[in-house]
């Protein structure tokens, strides 16, 4: 029965080993010589997918007669394929192999390691910046009287605040030539204002003015100080609109 069992398992020997040698033989990757440079697709950044595409390339001995993914993410893969599409190889015999495509995104600029092993291209990305919008929450419209010894006049302030701790603080008002005037810096702190104008006077100068007050329900109550050196204060009553005349 041995010599019997040796002949059958030598039988077996011979038929396989040819498969896998011819299996191993089309798996060999051919030189590349040509190729684009590898992209992360940018939806695919945009919504941070990232991971591995198998892509099984047939050649014709030169270039690449297909490509197509096998495996990965549907946002990654058709990069892959046309990436692969583009390489041009040293003169072999015509063959078909697996190479893999890695997306990964860190904390670095873009960089592509082209084969980093035999069969393996990895294409690194830093992730999208995260942009955070702070919707603006109304204050309502004010009258305000502003009044120093030098001049005494009045405006109408629309204010609002917004950011992660709500306490930016923004003010607006229109000249008597209807142009928007907006502050350049404030702060809301509770009840207490401060914000950065530059108005127009009545004698048609406009000075930048800072403002600081406390709000008390329907009231605002403060003082001012401008870039001329005026002081004064001011005072301020909620109306139903906003500001749109003067």
């Amino acid at each position: 029965m041995r010599p019997t069992c040796t002949i059958l398992l030598l039988s077996v020997w011979l038929v396989v080993v040819p498969s896998a040698l011819a299996q191993a033989f089309t798996e060999v990757l051919p030189k590349v010589v040509q190729h684009s440079e590898p992209i992360y697709p940018p939806l695919a950044r945009q919504t941070r997918i990232q991971g591995e595409v198998s892509v099984r390339i047939t050649t014709d001995g030169e270039s690449v007669r297909e490509a197509v993914a096998q495996t990965g993410h549907p946002l990654l893969r058709k990069a892959a394929e046309d990436n692969a599409k583009t390489w041009k190889f040293a003169p072999h015999t015509p063959s078909a192999f697996n190479v893999t495509f890695r997306y990964k995104l860190m904390e670095s600029t873009v960089e592509v390691e082209f084969l980093k092993t035999p069969t393996l291209v990895e294409i690194l990305a830093s992730p999208p910046e995260t942009s955070i919008y702070y919707a603006d929450l109304g204050l309502g419209a004010w009258k305000a009287q502003i009044k120093s010894p030098q001049r005494n006049f009045g405006r109408l302030f629309e204010l609002s605040y917004t950011g992660a701790d709500g306490d930016w603080l923004n003010a607006r008002t229109l000249n008597s030539k209807g142009e928007t005037e907006e502050s350049d810096f404030g702060h809301k702190e509770g009840d207490f204002l401060a914000f950065t104008i530059t108005l127009s006077q009545p004698d048609g100068q406009h000075v930048k003015t800072f403002f600081v007050g406390k709000m008390t329900g329907n009231k605002i109550v403060g003082t001012f100080l401008d870039a001329g050196g005026t002081s004064g204060k001011w005072t301020a009553v909620r109306i139903p609109d906003g500001p749109n005349s003067q």
